[in-house]
């Protein structure tokens, strides 16, 4: 038996809180019984229990099956940390449920990762409130292989700013709905569904309120079953980093973001790398700003042709593998102007071996510093 001010851990497993409970004083302010988090099998929260705050408070429980009573876990009065509850249960990774439904998240703003590593979580129960105040909840389920299917209105969580790494190599996940979720403060989704290779279906996704975000930068990356992306009237204007955004999304055919406008956009390296693309339209993005388009279009082998419309290319300065492996384009059409003053073009066409013609003025590959096998396999002649 192990215990301390309110808890104990019997010999079988099982934790039970039944009272006020003070964390151990160290720099982390990590909760007593971490010491013995590998022996926690199941925890029982009893009426009284309070806890100083939520912050990996069963982190590490690495056996725990069960937790009961979560509605009865209160935090102490003058708690400093009530807000956050990051890596609350992050390695709880033979949970499979977990019921907060008569939890109250109303005080939370920080969830980061609050179920990072749990490896077999296919459901949780939401507060019935929701967390009405989360801003961050990046990695919240990062890691978790297991879940299947997530619907973003149960979360409750109006006010979210953060949603990085948020499904983050969750390689089972097959469904999600962001169908009556609120999104509009949303800010950063980068990497998102990072590694999500069983995602096929999103719902709802033409709805999400996409104004306010900066950062798309690998929000599908290595997505490779996503056949269908609804996003088409997404609102890009505040849009800065766009990396690798769609990058490796190998069943990826359909894709229209003709609609889109990014005044400014400045990072757009490797957006639609390794897709199977065949024409893209980005006439109307008006992305004066760019610096860096560096493998924007590498390896997309069934592109046949890109439309610039009159894009303002002279700030760019990175244009590094571009368009390497396109063998399938056949045509740039660009009415505005080029990259002046690129420093990087190399392997810019590399392998583009039906490209014949590239509009006056798109790009002077002899001014650049690095023009390394920029035209290589390329019939184009060099401007």
């Amino acid at each position: 038996m192990r215990s301390g001010e309110g808890w104990r851990l019997d010999d079988s497993g099982v934790l039970v809180i039944d009272g006020p409970v003070s964390p151990v004083e160290t720099e982390a302010g990590v909760a007593p019984w971490r010491p013995f988090a590998n022996q926690i099998q199941a925890v029982t929260v009893m009426e009284g229990a309070q806890v100083e705050g939520f912050s990996r408070l069963f982190e590490g429980c690495c056996r725990l099956t069960a937790i009961d009573g979560m509605g009865n876990l209160t935090y102490l009065e003058g708690s400093a940390d009530v807000e956050d509850a990051s890596g609350m249960f992050a390695g709880c990774s033979e949970l499979r449920r977990i019921d907060l439904s008569a939890f109250d998240g109303s005080c939370l703003r920080s969830a980061w990762g609050m179920f990072q590593d749990c490896c077999e979580l296919c459901e949780v129960v939401f507060p019935i409130q929701g967390f009405p105040g989360l801003r961050e909840a990046g990695g919240m389920f990062r890691g978790c292989h297991s879940l299947r299917s997530f619907d973003f209105a149960a979360l409750g969580a109006p006010n979210l700013e953060d949603l990085s790494d948020f499904f983050r190599m969750c390689t089972g996940l097959d469904e999600v709905s962001f169908v009556g979720a609120r999104t509009g403060r949303l800010v950063t989704t980068e990497r998102m569904f990072y590694g999500c290779r069983s995602l096929e279906r999103i719902v709802g996704n033409d709805s999400l309120q996409t104004g306010r975000i900066e950062n798309l930068s690998g929000m599908f990356r290595f997505c490779a079953r996503l056949s269908d992306l609804d996003c088409a009237s997404w609102d890009t204007v505040s849009v800065r980093e766009a990396n690798f955004l769609f990058g490796d999304c190998l069943a990826l055919s359909q894709l229209d973001v003709s609609a889109w406008r990014m005044p400014h956009l400045q990072m757009g390296r490797g957006m639609f790398a390794r897709t199977p693309i065949e024409r893209v339209d980005l006439a109307s993005w008006s992305a004066h700003e760019l610096i860096d388009t560096s493998y924007m279009f590498d390896g997309c082998a069934l592109l046949q042709e890109v439309s610039l419309g009159d894009m303002d290319l002279s700030n760019i300065l990175r244009a590094q593998n571009m368009f390497a492996g396109c063998a399938g384009l056949e045509r740039i059409a660009h009415e505005g102007r080029g990259m002046s003053r690129v420093r990087n073009v190399a392997r810019l066409f590399y392998g583009c071996k039906k490209l014949t013609h590239v509009p006056e003025g798109f790009v002077d590959l002899g001014r650049a510093e690095d023009a390394y096998r920029a035209r290589e396999d390329c019939p184009m002649p060099l401007l």
